[in-house]
């Protein structure tokens, strides 16, 4: 998840801590999430997501030195399930590249990362706006899913996004996506879900979002993620890749899941 200022890249991680305490803590993000550490809670209501249908209209694409970030209109929410409404602020992306396999989720699954990890940023409606929230103890809602690969199809709902990435290549620029369906670049099953209480994931590490990681993955062809991999420049003029933080201790943390059995790696049909 990226709020904050920009990150140097998984390198540095060790060093967070020195600049910014909070990286330090006992209640960071992401974390593996293992079916011998979860609890099992039935919840008559899932996550309820409002404005997430298909929008004409401007969405400003960005990349902001350590990943691309998609800004969201305020007319975008999502309630979890105490009944607490979160205002959409903005979507970025994890990915990885670096190395000869590709993965770059942040949170894992019994140990396994993913290719590419999608996160939609929120704010606690209570708050007046994002700037207030960012540091409040209950500011901040993340809902994330988890990417994977299918080698023959391509997900058109991700077309438009991926061929706006060479309009972004150099920190700093913005180009517009002129419609935005987050109801389609999410899986079909908005209902199943991982949950716990955790941080930012870069710099400042605030210990304050409430993240909610979905139990159904996206597939993407492996063309669109080598797209993603490859396509933008960070600071330092080198490819973007690796962008994300490597898991945290859970420690006391209590992770809850919704549904029973765990989501298996499938190829779609």
């Amino acid at each position: 998840m990226s709020t904050g200022p920009t990150q140097d890249g998984p390198l540095d991680e060790a060093h967070w801590s020195q600049e910014y305490p909070a990286c330090a803590g006992k209640r960071q993000s992401p974390i593996n999430l293992q079916a011998r550490k979860i609890r099992y809670v039935r919840l008559r209501k899932g996550l309820l997501l409002t404005g997430y249908q298909a929008q004409d209209r401007k969405f400003n694409m960005t990349n902001v030195g350590h990943t691309v970030m998609i800004s969201l209109p305020s007319s975008m929410h999502m309630v979890v399930p105490d009944g607490t409404k979160y205002i959409a602020k903005q979507m970025h992306f994890h990915w990885g590249g670096a190395s000869s396999e590709m993965s770059g989720s942040e949170h894992t699954i019994e140990g396994i990362r993913y290719v590419t990890e999608m996160h939609i940023v929120h704010y606690n409606s209570k708050y007046n706006s994002f700037d207030e929230a960012q540091y409040a103890p209950d500011g901040l809602a993340v809902l994330a899913a988890l990417i994977e690969v299918d080698d023959y199809a391509e997900n058109t709902y991700f077309s438009n996004f991926i061929s706006h990435l060479e309009d972004v290549r150099y920190p700093g620029q913005t180009t517009v996506l002129k419609t935005l369906d987050l109801e389609d670049i999410l899986p079909p099953n908005l209902h199943d879900h991982y949950s716990y209480k955790g941080s930012m994931s870069s710099p400042p590490c605030t210990e304050n979002v409430y993240w909610f990681v979905l139990a159904e993955s996206v597939k993407l062809s492996k063309a669109q993620v080598l797209k993603l991999e490859n396509s933008l420049l960070d600071g330092r003029n080198n490819t973007l890749q690796d962008n994300y933080r490597h898991t945290q201790p859970l420690n006391d943390r209590v992770v809850e899941a919704n549904f029973n059995n765990r989501p298996s790696r499938r190829r779609a049909n």
